[in-house]
């Protein structure tokens, strides 16, 4: 066998091998706030991503600050990721309504709620607040960073 002909079959075989090796950083499960389940990825970026299908299909929208209006994507998400920096303003609250108002959700920094259409994840801060006890489904309209999740 000719060296050339040596080297391109190597170099299929480790394309082969590349295609087919799992990538466990990007699917690790950890506990999560609230003892949800929920997937770390591994950097940070400083956004909060949020798409309007489960598993980051769909239209995704993301912002660095706070938002009181979700725009193309409010009311329309299943897929929500708090790939925010660590330290100080990691932690998002999401509310229900326009301007940071109704009830609201909390999603702690590196967490990420990939099928909210499971109806696992709701509106547990606020009590007697427009839509407290909901799920956050297709139901969050603006959001704002805060230090930590707490009940407020």
């Amino acid at each position: 066998m000719s060296v050339k002909r040596l080297v391109t079959v190597a170099a299929s075989a480790a394309a082969v091998a590349a295609l087919f090796s799992p990538v466990s950083t990007a699917t690790a499960l950890d506990a999560g706030s609230h003892g949800t389940k929920t997937a770390r990825l591994a950097s940070a970026d400083g956004f909060l991503h949020v798409f309007t299908q489960p598993n980051g299909r769909g239209h995704e929208c993301k912002w660095e600050g706070n938002s009181n209006n979700w725009g193309s994507c409010r009311n329309l998400t299943s897929d929500i990721w708090n790939n925010g920096y660590f330290g100080g303003n990691d932690a998002v609250d999401l509310y229900t309504a326009p301007n940071a108002g109704g009830a609201h959700a909390c999603i702690s920094q590196g967490d990420r709620w990939s099928d909210t259409t499971t109806n696992q994840y709701h509106f547990t801060y606020g009590a007697g607040l427009e839509g407290f006890g909901a799920s956050v489904n297709n139901n969050i309209s603006s959001h704002r960073w805060v230090d930590y999740c707490s009940q407020g």
